[in-house]
């Protein structure tokens, strides 16, 4: 077995995969790969290239792949990947976390680029666990207690109300859980508080330390993991991008109790941060 080579490319998240034979993909590369994301919440598989078929078999290695409730296929044979072609679909240049709207949004998602401008058009993500972990003990405390509700913003009749603090189903870590596109009340809160609050949210989860930022080549292959990170395309250019994504199949999202404990999870707690240290898991 090759050992993938692995590149942080920023201080919170985000590292490049270097060595990934997609011909040869076996459960020990799996697992790297799982380590990986699990490290760094983003990872970038530079000029990767891969079919169809190899992009859903990589993403296969997280879990079992979901289709989109409104955009149909690239091949039917392959209904997991689908075209993100700026020609014909809006960019997605707010702040998010896919598909919050459905009781078990997706876990994990994959891009792959095609084709994009020389410069401009990257994208931009948000380490939600270091966002959170950044609030005042009181803050954490209250929002805790909360819930909120998502919805697809008319685009169908979808409808979620999850933890405004969701645990990791794997590592217990607790993210801040809200965001701009999707996220619309804490009905605990009259709608004034609601609102004041979930300003102070998105705008303190926007400031530039919490991200990370990739600058997109044809062929480049990035995943992330949808549970703990926001996502967001600079929308500095007027030139194509298309792109083909896959997405494996979420959980329900479970609010964070500050009595779980490390051992819940398989993983030994540090004893600075609270945070949950890093052991072999799989998605």
């Amino acid at each position: 077995m090759a050992e993938l080579d692995i590149r942080p490319f920023a201080g919170l998240l985000g590292a490049e995969v270097h060595g990934l034979d997609v011909a040869s993909l076996d459960e020990a590369t799996a697992r790297q790969l799982q380590d990986a994301l699990r490290d760094h919440l983003v990872i970038a598989l530079p000029q990767l290239a891969p079919s169809l078929a190899e992009l859903r078999d990589i993403g296969a290695l997280f879990g079992e792949l979901d289709t989109h409730p409104y955009l149909t296929p690239v091949d039917p044979e392959i209904p997991e990947v689908i075209s993100l072609d700026s020609m014909y679909t809006v960019k997605a240049d707010v702040w998010h976390t896919d598909a919050t709207f459905k009781t078990d949004p997706p876990a994990i998602a994959l891009l792959h680029m095609l084709d994009c401008p020389p410069h401009g058009g990257d994208t931009m993500f948000i380490n939600a666990h270091a966002v959170y972990d950044s609030l005042s003990p009181a803050l954490k405390a209250f929002l805790g207690t909360l819930t909120c509700l998502h919805d697809d913003g008319g685009q169908g009749d979808k409808k979620a109300e999850h933890p405004v603090v969701r645990a990791h189903p794997v590592t217990g870590r607790p993210s801040l859980f809200v965001h701009k596109q999707f996220s619309r009340r804490i009905p605990q809160l009259s709608r004034p508080e609601s609102q004041m609050l979930l300003t102070f949210l998105f705008s303190w989860q926007e400031q530039i330390q919490f991200s990370c930022r990739w600058r997109w080549s044809p062929g480049d292959v990035v995943l992330w993991d949808e549970r703990n990170t926001l996502h967001a395309m600079v929308n500095d250019t007027e030139g194509r991008r298309e792109l083909r994504r896959a997405t494996v199949l979420g959980d329900v999202p479970v609010a964070h109790s500050p009595d779980q404990q490390a051992e819940d999870f398989g993983l030994p707690k540090t004893a600075s941060s609270g945070f949950y240290g890093i052991g072999s898991y799989e998605f």
